[in-house]
């Protein structure tokens, strides 16, 4: 039997080798970002049940690991572009950072700057470190900016959010409050008044002592409902509201009311021009938000985020 030749061997050797070299020129290393940590994690939970009085799902709470490795993205790649270097802000919170530790040497504030990073006092800085992820946002906003809002994107949003919505009624009013001791008076200084055409402001002297308002001017029924609660609402809802006229009684959970409307403007339909400056700046925000997600996803390619 043959033995194989020592060039064989060789051979093979070199290209294992050469085999070995294109991954490493196909996959690169790569700055890695995370995982973020348990601690960091567990403060995320707690600033949401804050925040919403709940505790996050598994997908808002996997949205806000991904934000936070983001946001460490944006960090690290700020860092790199020298964003910390041409910031004033960012520059003056390093200068006052190493003046507080004491460690002067009379340098000037480059060479404090510059010492300042090479002791990685910007890495444990939060300030700085949104003020770093704020700057990266802008600067991939320059790098590829959102489109701004045609007209035509506006008329449709216009359509999709407004279309038949009309401007909530408003009502101006006087209300007389009877106790729930004194509910019995109020047919009898109902008659009266309407009898003897009573103004308003002289009928409010006999109202039972409270916190309620007097007098509602131009009003939602939601703000009467906040101040006079639902079962006032309720019954008002079921009585011709008649300007220039007393109403009632009309009860709530407070006791017994008499009502006299000033004034009723019942909302009209909701116009272009009334909302265009807001649906614009909507529009606007949506386009920055898409924008940024796009250099988002752009950037993630220059790094190896680990979840885990």
């Amino acid at each position: 039997m043959t033995k194989p030749h020592w060039l064989f061997f060789i051979l093979i050797g070199g290209l294992a080798y050469l085999f070995e070299s294109s991954l490493a020129l196909q996959t690169p290393n790569r700055p890695v970002i995370g995982p973020i940590s348990e601690s960091r994690i567990q403060g995320l939970k707690d600033e949401w049940r804050i925040l919403h009085q709940d505790t996050p799902t598994p997908e808002q709470l996997s949205a806000l690991i991904q934000s936070e490795l983001d946001h460490d993205m944006l960090f690290e790649f700020g860092v790199g572009a020298g964003l910390i270097e041409g910031d004033p802000v960012t520059r003056m919170r390093l200068t006052r950072n190493m003046l507080f530790l004491g460690i002067t040497d009379n340098n000037s504030d480059e060479e404090l700057i510059e010492k300042a990073i090479s002791l990685d006092l910007h890495l444990n800085d939060e300030i700085i470190k949104r003020r770093v992820v704020q700057l990266a946002g802008q600067f991939l906003l320059r790098r590829n900016p959102p489109t701004l809002p045609t007209d035509t994107q506006i008329n449709k949003a216009f359509v999709q959010r407004y279309s038949g919505i009309r401007h909530p009624s408003r009502y101006s009013f006087y209300q007389v409050y009877l106790s729930p001791d004194r509910a019995g008076d109020a047919p009898r200084l109902l008659d009266r008044a309407r009898s003897q055409g009573m103004d308003p402001k002289m009928i409010l002297t006999t109202s039972s002592p409270s916190l309620l308002p007097s007098e509602l001017m131009s009003v939602t029924l939601d703000q009467i409902r906040s101040q006079l609660g639902d079962l006032f609402i309720d019954e008002l809802k079921n009585t011709d509201l008649l300007e220039q006229q007393w109403l009632g009684p009309v009860n709530s959970q407070y006791g017994v009311h008499l009502v006299w409307v000033t004034d009723v403007n019942l909302g009209a339909e909701i116009q272009f021009e009334d909302v265009r400056s807001e649906l614009e700046y909507d529009l606007r925000m949506e386009a920055r938000a898409d924008a940024l997600a796009r250099g988002y996803a752009e950037l993630r390619k220059n790094y190896e985020i680990r979840l885990q």
